[in-house]
């Protein structure tokens, strides 16, 4: 198996585990943020998982998972603004769904590199940015709060060493190295925000 083939597996791996957390999650308990996050979860481990059998598509998957991924998991921090405010200052839960505007110019733009490059650096480092945020305000004094550092740190590194790294130094052939980390990140993130919501469930009302 080539290097582009244990990738595929690595990253369809860590992201359809985290899908069907969150799919159990929301079993259990249903809710508007682990909807957004397990969408966001299965879009971008769907391409990487049919590349792994060659499936091939008339569309570019690639790009269309990434887009559908990023704005679902902006959705989602959309949600976790909302709930971490007063309910008397709490913005309209429809707003959370303002970023699938994108999914209505995206093909206009989808053929042009740089502008999709552009949208795609711009989209993940202010999901980046609003993650490390409420991390700081809302997780930093938690228990187990290691888990968050270790994967928001993955996922930062991921963001760096693609978009600062390697695309500038067109290094295009260790990307690898980045979605390893960003899966990583994903996993160690991930696992501790449901762990975090399951001890909700156990708290008394």
């Amino acid at each position: 198996m080539d290097t582009v083939k244990w990738i595929d597996l690595v990253v369809s791996l860590s992201f359809g585990t985290v899908f069907f957390l969150m799919l159990k999650l929301f079993i259990k308990r249903p809710s508007l943020l682990v909807a957004y996050f397990g969408i966001s979860a299965l879009a971008i481990s769907t391409p990487y998982f049919l590349d792994l059998f060659g499936v091939e598509s008339y569309i570019d998957l690639f790009q269309w998972g990434k887009l559908i991924s990023i704005t679902f998991y902006i959705s989602g921090l959309l949600v976790l603004i909302r709930e971490s405010k007063p309910i008397f200052a709490r913005f309209p839960v429809y707003l959370t769904g303002l970023p699938f505007v994108s999914f209505l110019f995206f093909p206009l733009i989808i053929d042009s590199i740089v502008i999709k490059e552009l949208i795609n650096a711009i989209y993940q480092g202010g999901a980046l940015v609003v993650t490390v945020l409420i991390f700081t305000l809302n997780q930093a004094r938690q228990r187990n709060r290691r888990y968050y550092i270790i994967g928001i740190t993955g996922i930062v590194a991921a963001y760096i060493s693609y978009w600062i790294v390697f695309k500038q130094l067109n290094m295009a052939e260790f990307n690898w190295v980045s979605e390893i980390l960003l899966a990583t990140g994903i996993l160690f993130a991930s696992f501790r925000f449901v762990n975090g919501e399951y001890e909700k469930l156990t708290q008394p009302q």
